[in-house]
């Protein structure tokens, strides 16, 4: 084990959510919590905020993975915490039907695991849903395309209009079970949770 995996770092989870409307109050969970990894560009991201690098640093949104090949992603990839951008650079070079959505933020809480130890909180949340009709590398992103949501990254988005900055927190992939089709009626949303210790 090496020095940065002993070092503390975030704890995270994330779920599906659907909802029968955009209206986020309405949003119910149609997963479990499902635990992610935390990647080591955590702390590139942890230390530009703390030097006071600005709220460009802060988490903008997700990244939502889909596949359209008209079935679940059985199993879903592999990856480790170096996970950077460079994965999603290339991910439709090496396998056509995948792409990505690159979604804001549709809100944030900070909330408190343990109101004794972290009275003014410790635990983020964050929630974003899916939007628009084409992914990043162009593939598009429907109910007629069979697009699949399989995993997901919470990204800092360091320029709005630049992928090639953002820095990536931490990455999950879902169960074969719990991937979510985009349907035609609505959008698929994610719940994510990072508790900080």
């Amino acid at each position: 084990m090496s020095g940065l995996d002993k070092l503390p770092y975030p704890e995270g989870r994330a779920r599906f959510m659907c909802a029968p409307s955009d209206d986020i109050s309405t949003w119910t969970p149609s997963t479990a919590w499902k635990k992610n990894l935390v990647l080591y560009q955590w702390a590139a991201i942890a230390g530009r905020l703390l030097n006071g690098a600005g709220v460009k640093y802060s988490i903008g949104g997700m990244y939502l993975e889909f596949d359209n090949s008209g079935s679940a992603v059985d199993p879903p990839p592999t990856f480790d915490r170096a996970r950077t951008i460079s994965y999603y650079n290339n991910m439709n070079t090496e396998n056509s039907d995948r792409d990505y959505l690159r979604v804001p933020l549709s809100s944030t809480q900070l909330l408190s695991s343990d109101s004794s130890l972290y009275p003014d909180g410790n635990q983020c949340i964050f929630f974003s849903r899916s939007q628009g009709l084409t992914g990043v590398h162009g593939n598009q992103f429907s109910s007629d395309d069979n697009s699949v949501i399989f995993g997901a990254s919470l990204v800092a988005f360091v320029d709005d209009t630049d992928a090639t900055q953002d820095l990536l927190l931490s990455s999950i992939y879902f169960a074969t079970s719990d991937q979510q089709a985009k349907l035609s009626t609505s959008q698929v949303g994610i719940e994510w949770e990072l508790t900080l210790q």
